[in-house]
């Protein structure tokens, strides 16, 4: 019996080469492209922190941090295409624990439960337009869909049912994600870029009046003097909006615009599954990245240039800290979240166009979870091919070349996150700190890749001749790079709350068990770690 044999769960992987450089493309585009283009671009300019930064500017600084890591993510994936690409990289070259760590939080919080997360939120990306299509028809059967649509309990079904339909998804296997990838983000695509035409052909500050057509003459102005001067503030019993300085505003911007460029880091998990992979993701993550940055600073420059920069700040503040006086100058119609979505439909308030709009934007949650949803799978399965977790989670339908039991596992995952989401819009503090995790549980990824990478070759010779680019000095430089900017991810992105480090802890000290358990396991079955990760596991 050969040595792979004995070490690894299987000879091969029983994964097939099945993505194009296309896919990478689509992947890399879609899995950032939800929260940074549906929310975060009219959304944290509202708070008190950020008011007075630059929302264009955020969103480019952000990509500029995300550079260097996008270079490192195609070294890796090309160099080592394997499934779970960081994690086999980490941890044959620093040490497996610091692989496998950070992989499982990433793979368990940032991926699984984020899934559900997704699939909760997204909905209500249907919510703005709606409103707005009711409001300017009259229609009450639209205004009542809108709020069903926004109603938690509608939602935690309809989410659970989502789940369900993510799990039966991946049964199919990566031809039929690829093809589902392709439409589902195709689609919105082309809807986003149709509207924000549509958008930038607008007078500037004209927002302001579409917004009073539909909710009455002045009230827009009415949201802005209660946000943002003293004295009609007061009379509320607020305290008004004040700005900060251009720069500490900006700075403040990118504890979400880095959150909005996380995902593409995704496409490493499935390189296995890539022809030509070093082709592939050398144009794949180009392509995406170049559309995510123009899609990302265009509607951070137009929105603000068309629906007015204070009134985006006005509605935002009121609707988040204060809803209460938002709903007494509404007169009592609906105040949906501050969305784009939302603002792209008071434009054009047809029913039509408002649930196009919408379902556009939803689209937009779902090819961000499928992604994320295969990377959680691609995680535990290779976990169990190095056998640090059970065997049965590296088992492949060999009809479907995909994984089953992971799936299964996942799709557990993916039903917590939306109980979790759910007790988070009912209120409940533990279920708010388990959201904030995500963020910290995304960055922990970088920093050991970065310092596997600068390490690489000089601990690792070997492992480093498979390299697509054998410059000794230049992969030191760049592991480097991405360690400073991955360290300091990790601490930006930090919360301090008592129970997210209660948390966070729990989490890990769960992976430690798993992982420690299973090396004794291997070897009482004579089965030596060194040998497992002493080697790159087959295709």
């Amino acid at each position: 019996m050969g040595e792979e044999e004995v070490v690894f769960v299987r000879r091969a992987s029983g994964l097939v080469r099945e993505l194009t450089w296309f896919d990478i493309a689509i992947w890399s585009l879609a899995t950032p492209a939800a929260s940074g283009m549906t929310y975060y671009a009219v959304k944290m300019v509202g708070s008190p922190d950020t008011y007075g930064g630059n929302i264009a500017l955020a969103f480019f600084l952000a990509g500029l941090v995300f550079l260097p890591l996008i270079i490192v993510f195609y070294y890796v994936s090309a160099s080592y295409p394997r499934s779970s690409s960081i994690y086999v990289v980490t941890s044959r070259i620093l040490h497996p624990i610091l692989g496998y760590l950070p992989t499982w939080l990433y793979i368990v919080v940032a991926c699984g439960l984020v899934c559900g997360f997704m699939m909760f939120i997204g909905l209500k990306a249907l919510n703005g337009p709606l409103v707005v299509a009711g409001l300017s028809t009259g229609n009450k059967a639209l205004i009542d869909l809108a709020n069903a649509a926004v109603d938690p309990k509608n939602m935690f079904i309809v989410s659970i049912i989502l789940v369900i339909v993510l799990w039966a998804l991946n049964l199919g296997g990566i031809k039929v994600i690829k093809w589902v990838m392709r439409i589902a983000t195709l689609i919105p695509l082309v809807v986003t870029i149709s509207t924000l035409i549509v958008i930038a052909i607008q007078p500037p500050g004209s927002g302001v009046t579409f917004f009073n057509n539909v909710y009455g003459s002045g009230v827009a102005e009415k949201i802005m003097e209660a946000a943002l001067k003293e004295d009609v503030a007061t009379s509320y019993g607020i305290e008004a909006l004040t700005p900060t300085s251009l720069w500490l505003g900006t700075y403040g911007m990118l504890l979400w615009t880095l959150w909005a460029w996380t995902g593409l880091e995704i496409t490493t998990f499935v390189a296995s599954e890539v022809k030509d992979p070093s082709k592939s993701y050398l144009r794949g993550l180009i392509i995406g990245y170049l559309l995510v940055m123009a899609l990302y600073v265009f509607n951070g420059f137009i929105l603000p240039y068309v629906f007015n920069y204070d009134f985006l700040a006005a509605y935002s503040y009121l609707k988040y800290n204060h809803p209460e006086v938002l709903d007494q100058i509404l007169g009592g119609k609906p105040a949906p979240d501050a969305s784009v979505p939302f603002y792209l439909s008071l434009i054009y308030p047809n029913p039509v166009v408002a649930m196009l709009i919408g379902l556009a934007y939803f689209l937009w949650y779902l090819n961000t979870a499928i992604p994320c949803w295969v990377a959680a799978i691609r995680g535990f399965f290779a976990f169990s091919f190095d056998r640090v977790h059970p065997e049965k989670l590296a088992e492949v339908s060999p009809r479907f070349a995909a994984p089953t039991w992971a799936n299964h596992v996942t799709a557990i995952l993916g039903f917590l996150g939306v109980i979790l989401t759910y007790f988070e819009h009912m209120g409940s503090t533990m279920a708010a700190v388990i959201i904030s995790l995500f963020d910290f549980a995304t960055f922990i990824l970088v920093w050991p890749l970065g310092l596997a990478i600068a390490l690489l070759p000089w601990l690792k010779p070997e492992f480093f001749e498979r390299t697509v680019f054998r410059s000794k000095i230049g992969a030191t430089i760049l592991g480097i790079i991405v360690f400073g900017v991955g360290w300091w991810l990790m601490l930006y992105t930090a919360y301090y709350d008592p129970l997210l480090q209660i948390l966070n802890a729990t989490i890990v000290t769960i992976a430690v068990i798993v992982y420690a358990v299973m090396i004794a396991r291997n070897r009482a079955r004579g089965i030596d770690p060194l040998k497992i990760y002493g080697q790159i596991p087959p295709a």
